[in-house]
């Protein structure tokens, strides 16, 4: 944030003193998949389990120490296994055009559902799985910007919002 005055980033926290992170939301985290695996054909939804694509390559987004990097290799290592990483993706919507290549899977926050790509479905996980992407803002402490105040605000009350009317991710 050093030429920023605010960004959305997926982590809950940062450890940086001069900045805050305020939480948005968290959502759960769905199967991306290419159209024509094997689930996808089955039309399977939920997955039977994470433990079913235990023999996918993943695209992962973001490097490790992130947000959803370490979630999902952190779902994986519950069900059971260490994802096997076939693509790195520099950006989220990147991931998807990745899945619909057919160089992987993905684990997506639900609200990527609504981005349309031909060539990838979306499953969802098992209650049991319980992983979740978190969406906050991150803001420097204390600044005095009465428009960045303004934007954060209205963040917060859109987030407010959005958690109230797309509770059922």
């Amino acid at each position: 944030l050093k030429q920023s005055d605010v960004a959305f980033v997926r982590v809950a926290m940062l450890a940086d003193e001069q900045l805050t992170v305020d939480m948005l939301f968290d959502e759960p985290l769905i199967a991306a998949l290419p159209k024509s695996h094997r689930l996808v054909r089955e039309r399977r939804n939920p997955l039977p389990a994470l433990e079913s694509l235990r023999d996918d390559a993943f695209v992962l987004y973001g490097p490790p120490g992130t947000g959803l990097y370490d979630e999902t290799v952190r779902a994986c290592a519950e069900a059971g296994f260490v994802p096997k990483i076939g693509q790195h993706a520099p950006r989220i919507t990147s991931t998807l055009g990745f899945v619909a290549a057919g160089m992987g899977v993905a684990l997506v926050p639900a609200s990527l559902r609504h981005v349309a790509v031909d060539g990838v479905a979306y499953r969802r996980l098992p209650a049991s799985v319980g992983a979740k992407a978190v969406l906050g803002l991150a803001s420097r402490r204390h600044d005095p910007s009465a428009v960045v105040q303004s934007f954060v605000r209205l963040v917060k009350e859109s987030a407010q919002t959005f958690r109230q009317t797309d509770a059922g991710l």
